[in-house]
């Protein structure tokens, strides 16, 4: 009698990473709304007042992106109930992009704006709730966010109705500030929700897509607006090349270090600096896009003060941040973080002559900064990428009878 032959083992299946799924691509566009409002009325009068409100603004809209990527990427299973959920709060986040062009200008507007806002927070936390039913472990880092975020919502519900003026405006400030030292408040809480680094990195980068689709919907829309000419046609060149100079910028080095970003998900130190060094990096970008498009429409024959300001100041921030971001990982000394810097101030140094240029040439001075930025750059790229194949190289299996195969 023939004895039964021993069961075929299964292949083994490499866990894929986790990837940005269709329905947060999906939230992403009520985002790409909001953030275009705040563009919009950065580009309609560009000024230090408009500026600053449209820098004030972005942090709450900012903060509830951060929040909903967040919880979605400790907890979320893309189930329908999640999905109800987070629409909900969308709709909030749709609320804020009706209202943001308007605030601090009508009390309809101040009281829309707040509504929203905490209706979306509201969101978050309702997600929170229904995820306690499945992951326990959430349950210190939920009661932190919970209890901050009732706490703050009634900060700004009760300046939005029961104060006027700049008392208003200080109050949300204050309210502003209280709720991004949460995360810092939930201190080790953060560790007992653990997330995915490659999925955080991704999120955070489309959120940067974002930002900088506004800077191409700029010009584009300015050159439409002036009726293409020669000069327009180059301002819209130089714009071009500052708006893909920002994103080779940000995604040449956007790995950190090999490895390194796997300590995102264990919270800590990394990923505040990581989450946090973001707001100024988007901020930039956002400013920046708005005056682009104001540049390529403008009659005035050189950029304006404010509008050099915003343009080479933006880029300035950008660069400064995502340099500092780096540093957390690699340190103060790696060579990337010191061309950065130094571009960063170069890029200062150089505002005084940006608004002396014709406009053309005024975009086009951070554009070329940021180009020999990325060229000094690329022999440390270079070399971090040699880096991680040589240590995936050194991880990979030596048993090529069980090694999966690609």
């Amino acid at each position: 009698m023939t004895a039964p032959r021993p069961a075929e083992q299964p292949p083994a299946i490499r866990e894929l990473p986790r990837r940005a799924t269709w329905f947060e691509l999906f939230c992403d566009l009520v985002f790409v709304a909001a953030v275009g409002q705040l563009t919009h009325r950065l580009g309609h009068h560009p000024n230090a007042a408009t500026t600053a409100a449209a820098a004030a603004l972005f942090v709450p809209l900012w903060w509830t992106w951060v929040l909903y990527t967040v919880r979605a990427n400790r907890a979320d299973h893309d189930r329908t109930v999640q999905r109800l959920l987070t629409t909900a709060g969308l709709a909030a986040v749709a609320g804020l992009a009706v209202f943001l062009g308007r605030v601090g200008h009508d009390q309809g507007a101040d009281t829309g704006f707040v509504v929203s806002y905490v209706c979306a927070r509201a969101g978050v936390a309702a997600l929170y709730a229904w995820d306690l039913r499945s992951e326990p472990r959430l349950r210190r880092i939920t009661t932190v966010y919970v209890t901050g975020s009732a706490v703050t919502a009634t900060v700004w519900l009760t300046a939005t109705f029961a104060l006027e003026g700049p008392a208003r405006y200080v109050t949300w400030g204050v309210a502003m500030t209280a709720e991004l030292a949460l995360p810092l408040l939930a201190g080790r809480r953060l560790a007992d929700s653990p997330g995915d680094a490659e999925h955080l990195r991704e999120r955070f980068g489309l959120f940067t897509i974002i930002v900088l689709g506004e800077c191409v919907l700029g010009f584009t829309s300015g050159l439409i607006t002036a009726h293409p000419a020669p000069a327009a046609a180059l301002t819209g060149a130089a714009a071009f090349a500052l708006a893909a100079g920002l994103w080779w910028s940000y995604f040449s080095a956007s790995g950190t270090r090999p490895g390194g970003h796997e300590e995102l998900a264990a919270g800590g130190r990394h990923l505040h600096v990581y989450v946090f060094g973001h707001l100024p990096v988007q901020l930039a970008v956002a400013i920046t896009a708005g005056a682009v498009g104001a540049a390529v429409t403008t009659r005035e024959p050189h950029l304006t003060t404010p509008l050099a300001a915003c343009v080479l100041g933006g880029t300035a921030v950008f660069l400064a941040a995502t340099a500092l971001i780096r540093a957390s990982f690699t340190g103060v000394g790696e060579r990337v973080v010191l061309i950065r810097l130094a571009t960063s101030a170069a890029t200062l140094c150089a505002l005084p002559l940006a608004a002396r240029l014709p406009v053309a040439a005024g975009l086009a001075l951070p554009a070329a900064l940021l180009a020999l930025s990325v060229a000094a750059e690329t022999p440390a790229h270079k070399k971090r990428l040699e880096g991680a194949r040589a240590t995936a190289v050194d991880a990979a299996p030596t048993d090529t009878a069980e090694a999966p195969v690609s």
